[in-house]
């Protein structure tokens, strides 16, 4: 398991391009979720720009899948993929997904 963190740089994103990319890059993240390789996705409300990905499938699989996305091509966001060992899991999680 690993986890994906998108930081966007928001200065660098034309403000004529924002709307098309933004829907662009839901269309990548879904079509990752739809093929389970992403389990969850969050938005850090405290930090413009910024997110965090729970993803499954090999590092180089991730690697290739970023690429895919709508910020990547003009490096318009910066992607780290860090290996995340489960050592433990609650049910109860659903409780704190909005």
């Amino acid at each position: 398991m690993y986890t994906i963190s998108i930081k966007l740089d928001m200065n660098r994103i034309p403000k004529d391009a924002f709307d098309t990319l933004r829907e662009k890059h839901h269309v990548w993240y879904k079509t990752y979720f739809d093929a389970g390789r992403f389990l969850i996705l969050g938005t850090c409300p405290d930090v413009s720009g910024e997110s965090l990905i729970i993803a499954q499938g090999t590092r180089e699989e991730l690697e290739e899948a970023v690429q895919f996305d709508a910020y990547y091509a003009d490096q318009l966001a910066t992607y780290k993929i860090s290996e995340f060992k489960v050592e433990l899991f609650n049910e109860a999680i659903k409780n704190y997904i909005d």
